[in-house]
């Protein structure tokens, strides 16, 4: 406790240093039609004399607006929005640190065909909607250098462990999505993904805790939706980023300067029937990170045998690079046909170096092994995407189809030496030498179809379709040195999966009134898998249906409070990788295996949600998850070896309540604060002795934005994670703070960012697993202490012209496989 509070202090002490001496006047007022509040609706301040635009706003969901730290003078308002008539206010003046209240401002429909506008509305680095909470990635200057996993990491709910593992209000089961597609590959493939891809490459995440059946079932916590950036704007135009990045990592009283590149290309050209769009992020990354593990071993009567003391340094580098192309071609007003392709590709070399050393229970030493890695990865990954869309009518009738192919081609070439030692400090020369061929290939092919129809009476239905097949082709061949000479080893193994997922779905929802809603939906998917090892000749082949049943219902008291309650049934299927029975060394003591007869878990899920003022909102929530796909460590006590694996052993609850207040304490500085309290509890059985773990825990998310002055702001933010369980670990506190400064340049064209991440180098990793014969303590520490800048330059027109919303049809799939685009 004493550590969060220093941080809070921190945070709100630098919060206030940085608030000073901020001075301004302000514009308030609300937007209607027909007395009522119109949302999103652009608001332009213009200069009196010239009409220059100085500033942009959109209304909120209950139509007000706010200017604020406006200097005094003379000034216009031009308020517009799809589907309404532009409207002007006449000049006023604003006096010095006056507080000027406008409108009502009341709107008319417009009638003819929508004409474009211009924007360039700052939004709020976090903004609650009803259904999600969205992340705007741009507007928090400490985003600047990031990278998509560690904006994800200080996302409001969002907890990551030291694997990547995605946790959602301590949740596990987390489906990640780019651009609406699920990825597909295994937790550290998509961690590696989410750590190679720049934030300035990112538009919005989205946080959905309860989706409705119109998604894939997938997903126990819930969805997050990483939107990559596209350009709605007519003509050419774009951005180009350019960024650097430096990594400190102490060792042996030495300071390792890592460097890092965050560079991107985003274009848009937009010309009546054709909208034609891509961006391209090459960057370069070179870390470091230590792991400290302590693995204690057991005699069967409970007593101590031995424990082995570990040290793994990983350092790397790697080039990857990530492009996406796109065309929309409006065939008329009713129709739309698009295509877009998409490719990634990562080019690293792990070096990881391990010391082991084994001890007796008395402490004199028994045994030691040096372990050495030098392995060469390439992940490719390609897709394309074509999409079609009809509009029946202007009242909303419309159907989507899309299909997809998705092709994952990646190559791990491994060399392991590992020395024996009989002593600490000393290592045999003759190492023993196993090399190592991993091809993985993965081919998936999806179509989807959605279709939605408006019934009048204020209700609305909607339905679709989806039908996927994926092929997953693995193989490892291993080969041990013996005699000078390079023989086969006999865990060789491949492996081949294939899997066919169909489903439907329907969805009503219904306006009863200005007080009461209701939404109701059902979705039914058919899954048929079946995997063969052809080294023993073994397969499985599995069938089943499920149901998965969803429904929300909201109460409107008043304009300023606002009840919501919501259940849905879903389920996780095992990553791709998981299902393979191979073994993956991290060192000659320490590997993985997967587990092709790892089943599906399903569950329950229950949250009530307050809304007040359309800004604070205040949640709790229940889940209940049975056969949980939980991550556990198997020992030998003879061999002194521990190896991971997944399986189906224990049920999980849990129950937590939520709270995001966005704050204004002057017109100059903005707070949002996300605090959860969680209780977790796992319960089952390995090797026949019981399992039950549980703990209750605490995580706070503070963001502070100050207006510094036009165009320049400021930000500074953390985070705080008490002790919790994470299915069979015990994870410890983790904290962190970031401190980021953002100024508009060249007439508002280009913007540079400077931001100190974790600058005091709080943020670290440690855990312990302590279950039957397993006692095992983590330690993890890694270059967290970093310091970015960028400059992003934009070019090209700004007007905007309405566009259309869609996702793909493989969401689940790429998320399974661990990696997005």
């Amino acid at each position: 406790m004493k550590r969060i509070a220093l941080l809070l202090v921190v945070l709100i002490m630098g919060a206030r240093f940085m608030a000073q001496s901020q001075t301004g006047s302000i514009i308030t007022g609300i937007v209607t039609h027909e007395g009522k509040g119109l949302e999103a609706i652009t608001v332009s301040l213009l200069r009196g004399k010239d009409s220059a635009v100085v500033k942009v706003e959109l209304s909120n969901r209950e139509g007000r607006f706010e200017f604020i730290h406006i200097k005094a003078g003379q000034y216009l308002l031009l308020f517009s929005g799809a589907g309404y008539r532009e409207k002007h206010i006449t000049a006023f003046d604003l006096g010095e640190g006056e507080a000027k209240p406008i409108g009502p401002i009341a709107l008319t429909v417009e009638s003819k065909e929508l004409k474009t506008i211009t924007v360039t509305a700052k939004r709020p680095a976090i903004e609650q909607k009803i259904d999600k909470l969205v992340v705007n990635v741009d507007a928090s200057p400490t985003n600047a250098g990031a990278t998509a996993m560690e904006v994800l990491e200080k996302s409001p709910g969002v907890i990551v462990n030291n694997e990547g593992g995605i946790s959602l209000k301590g949740k596990p089961g987390v489906i990640v999505m780019m651009d609406g597609k699920p990825t597909y590959l295994s937790q550290a493939d998509l961690a590696n993904l989410l750590k190679n891809t720049p934030a300035s490459a990112i538009e919005q995440i989205e946080i959905m805790t309860n989706p409705s059946s119109k998604y894939d079932a997938s997903g126990n916590s819930g969805i997050i939706n990483i939107k990559t950036k596209k350009s709605l704007k007519m003509g050419w135009n774009g951005s180009v980023t350019v960024g650097a990045s430096a990594g400190f990592f102490g060792q042996n009283n030495k300071v390792h300067i890592m460097p890092r590149s965050q560079n991107s290309i985003n274009f848009n050209y937009r010309k009546n029937k054709i909208n034609f769009f891509g961006n391209y992020n090459p960057n370069f990354n070179k870390g470091r990170n230590q792991l400290h593990l302590v693995r204690r071993f057991y005699n069967e009567d409970g007593s101590l045998n031995s424990y082995a003391d570990q040290y793994t340094l990983f350092k790397g580098k790697n080039n990857n690079h990530n492009v996406k192309l796109g065309l929309d071609y409006y065939i008329s007003n009713k129709d739309v046909l698009g295509f877009v392709v998409t490719g990634f590709g990562f080019f690293g070399r792990p070096e990881p170096h391990t010391v082991s050393d084994i001890y007796n229970a008395d402490g004199s030493y028994q045994a030691g092994l040096v372990s050495v890695s030098d392995n060469k990865l390439k992940f490719r990954n390609y897709a394309a995407n074509i999409n079609y869309k009809h509009s029946f009518d202007s009242a909303g009738r419309e159907i989507t189809i899309d299909l997809d192919y998705v092709l994952y081609d990646n190559v791990s070439d491994i060399l392991l030496g590992t020395g024996a030692k009989d002593k600490p400090g000393t290592a045999d020369n003759n190492l023993l030498q196993l090399k190592g061929y991993l091809p993985s290939n993965i081919n998936i092919y999806s179509f989807k179809s959605d279709y939605a129809h408006p019934l009048g009476n204020n209700m609305k239905l909607e339905a679709g379709i989806k039908a996927n097949y994926v092929k997953n082709d693995n193989r490892v061949d291993y080969m041990r040195m013996s005699n000078e000479a390079w023989i086969k080893d006999a865990r060789s193994n491949h492996f081949i999966y294939e899997e066919n997922i169909n489903a439907a779905y329907v969805n009503i929802n219904k306006k009863f009134n200005d007080k009461w809603s209701a939404q109701a939906g059902l979705r039914v998917e058919n899954t048929n898998t079946k995997g063969k090892q052809l080294t023993n000749d073994s397969s499985f082949i599995r069938h089943y249906t499920s149901l998965f049943p969803t429904a929300f219902v909201s109460y409107a008291a008043d304009k300023n409070n606002q009840l919501t309650v919501s259940y849905s049934r879903r389920l996780n299927r095992p990553n791709y990788e998981d299902l393979n029975p191979f073994t993956y060394f991290l060192d000659s003591l320490t590997y993985r295996r997967g587990n092709p007869y790892l089943l599906p878990q399903f569950s329950h899920n229950i949250e009530l949600g307050y809304t007040f003022k359309s800004k604070f909102i205040t949640s709790i929530n229940y889940s209940k998850t049975t056969d949980v796909i939980s991550e556990l460590l198997r020992q030998n006590t003879a061999e002194k070896t521990t190896f991971a694996t997944r399986e189906n052993i224990a049920s999980f609850r849990n129950i937590g309540l939520s709270v995001n207040a966005p704050l204004k304490w002057a017109p100059w500085w903005s707070t949002n604060v996300f605090a959860n309290v969680f209780n977790n509890r796992y319960k089952g059985e390995y090797n026949e002795q019981p399992i039950d773990l549980s703990n209750t825990a605490f995580m706070i998310n503070v963001s502070n934005t100050f207006t510094i002055s036009e165009g320049f702001t400021a930000e500074l933010g953390g985070f705080y994670r008490s002790k919790v369980v994470d299915q069979m670990l015990v994870m410890d506190e983790m904290y962190q703070m970031s401190i980021g400064l953002q100024k508009n340049i060249l007439k508002g064209k280009s913007t540079m960012r400077l931001n100190f991440r974790d600058p005091f180098g709080w943020q670290r990793f440690s855990a312990r697993s302590r279950y039957a014969d397993v006692d095992v303590s983590i330690n993890n520490r890694w270059d967290s202490r970093q310091v970015s800048a960028s400059f992003t330059y934009r070019f090209g027109k700004s007007t905007v012209a309405p566009s259309r919303k869609r996702s793909t049809g493989v969401s689940d799939e790429l998320n399974r496989a661990g990696q997005s685009n």
